[in-house]
């Protein structure tokens, strides 16, 4: 009997140290499943974070495997994940994980997943399979052959800026690379990852002050 074909992913996890218990869970359900063939590679402590993700890239070509599988240590998706990224059949799509910023005028959870507008990136409120023109790399299933065309350092950090006000993070010049490569950039609105962060009352009162002047800006 020929044998049956599974798609082999190699989740990149880089961390500090520290990887949310949540993402074990899902690795075990994931390997158990028997659906897929699976590589787990958590480098730890490689900074910045666009080194570890070009390490990851490095490490994957040579692996031979089907998907590159990009989590946060402390962003952890659906159980079905994996199923649906894969079922999409897109070049490259991320499950929504969001972010607290300030927009139109208050402090509010906006999805990292991007189109381009006036002044910059905005955050697109879609709903279901929507293209993007940049998504964050923290949940993020990519085929091999997107990884082989982009070349070697596909992640940079150009400037600190990720909202594309200043500069870009190192997901979104990541991001430019793809397209350039002439590939497109999907996001799953259907599905949320959980985001674990740490914020402090500092954080919190920045946004506000952020939104109480775009809010009289805007009023």
């Amino acid at each position: 009997m020929k044998p049956v074909y599974k798609p082999s992913i190699f989740i990149a996890v880089p961390n500090v140290g520290i990887v949310s218990t949540e993402i074990s869970i899902r690795l075990l359900q994931w390997v158990s499943s028997g659906k897929y063939t699976i590589k787990y590679y958590p480098p730890e402590n490689v900074r910045p974070l666009d080194k570890a993700r070009n390490l990851c890239h490095k490490v994957f070509l040579e692996s031979k495997m089907d998907y590159l599988f990009f989590l946060d240590a402390r962003v952890v998706p659906p159980p079905d994940a994996l199923d649906k990224l894969i079922a999409a059949n897109k070049d490259m799509v991320s499950v929504t994980a969001q972010t607290i910023q300030a927009f139109e005028g208050e402090p509010r959870l906006v999805p990292v997943a991007m189109r381009k507008a006036e002044g910059g990136f905005k955050p697109h409120f879609g709903d279901g399979l929507e293209q993007v023109d940049v998504t964050t790399c923290a949940c993020t299933l990519i085929k091999r052959k997107v990884m082989e065309k982009v070349g070697k350092r596909a992640f940079k950090f150009t400037m600190t800026d990720e909202w594309g006000t200043e500069g870009y993070s190192e997901d979104f010049y990541f991001c430019e690379r793809v397209k350039k490569a002439g590939f497109k950039i999907w996001n799953d609105y259907t599905q949320l990852a959980s985001h674990f962060k740490d914020t402090d009352m500092k954080t919190v009162n920045d946004l506000m002050a952020i939104a109480y002047k775009e809010g009289k800006d805007n009023g």
